[in-house]
């Protein structure tokens, strides 16, 4: 901490901060015009004014766990509405919050401290963790696409029989779909976390910490492994391992295998480089 002690009002960005705010910027500052801004930033200007200045290594990343911990309403637990349809047979411990109009199946489980928002279908028999935020019309363990065909050509519906299994601390994008598996389950493994419209279909492995920007697609079957970013409209083929800390581009059409760190792009998505660093993009 460098500079003078403020009362923090609230947060702003960086090209209009507001007095008593918290901004961080990635970058060393050497405007001296700000009157009384908390900055977040990686060095402390040579000329502070009246401001205060936090210090650490990564700004964005202290600035998001400060509006986290300081300016985000802590909702509370036990709130179910009454417009939602839940099956008796469904586990639901009091802490768990489950918005208007959601319909919850037969041997459902929600972990602890878990947020359902409006208008969600859980299928039955999924499995969700602790800490985990499903935004609105989701839909999760209903069948995938999965057909054979007959010798006339007429298609027949392969059964789904298997379920989803969520760990803890999931996020779901609005309009995101998860489809159960044919034999075994489907599996989102912790913290990972989706972007809005986000297709994951039968039988897929989601390993840790991996994240999907909007409207990408991943097929049947594929196990994705920790720590990947999948860009916005990317689709991966089914079948696929797309190995742990790599990065599929923006819109890229993956359709062989991928290398642990590899960063993909294009159509087919084509090995640019590998990836530098553990986490980010």
């Amino acid at each position: 901490m460098h500079g003078n002690d403020l009362e923090i009002m609230g947060a702003s960005p960086l090209d209009a901060p507001c007095e008593n705010s918290l901004v961080f910027s990635k970058v060393k500052l050497i405007d001296e015009s700000f009157y009384r801004v908390c900055f977040i930033v990686p060095e402390p200007p040579e000329v502070m004014g009246t401001n205060a200045f936090i210090v650490v290594k990564n700004p964005r990343l202290a600035f998001a766990k400060a509006l986290q911990e300081f300016l985000v309403e802590k909702k509370k637990g036990g709130n179910i509405s009454q417009s939602s349809v839940i099956d008796p047979s469904a586990f639901i411990p009091a802490s768990v919050m489950i918005g208007s109009g959601c319909v919850i199946g037969r041997d459902v489980e929600i972990g602890e401290n878990t947020e359902i928002r409006h208008h969600v279908v859980i299928a039955d028999g999924v499995k969700i963790g602790r800490d985990c935020l499903i935004r609105s019309h989701c839909v999760i363990g209903e069948e995938g696409f999965g057909f054979d065909y007959e010798e006339d050509g007429t298609p027949i519906r392969v059964p789904h029989l298997g379920s989803v299994e969520i760990g803890d601390c999931v996020e779901l994008g609005n309009f995101t779909a998860i489809a159960r598996g044919t034999l075994g389950n489907t599996v989102i493994r912790s913290n990972v976390k989706t972007d809005n419209l986000i297709h994951i279909a039968h039988n897929c492995i989601i390993g840790e910490n991996s994240l999907f920007a909007a409207c990408a697609e991943v097929s049947g079957s594929i196990v994705i492994g920790k720590n990947c970013w999948v860009g916005p409209g990317a689709s991966i083929k089914q079948k696929l391992n797309i190995g742990e800390n790599s990065v599929i581009g923006v819109g890229a059409v993956v359709v062989k295998d991928v290398l642990p760190r590899a960063v993909m792009a294009g159509n087919p998505a084509r090995f640019l480089r590998f990836r530098e660093g553990d986490y980010g993009v």
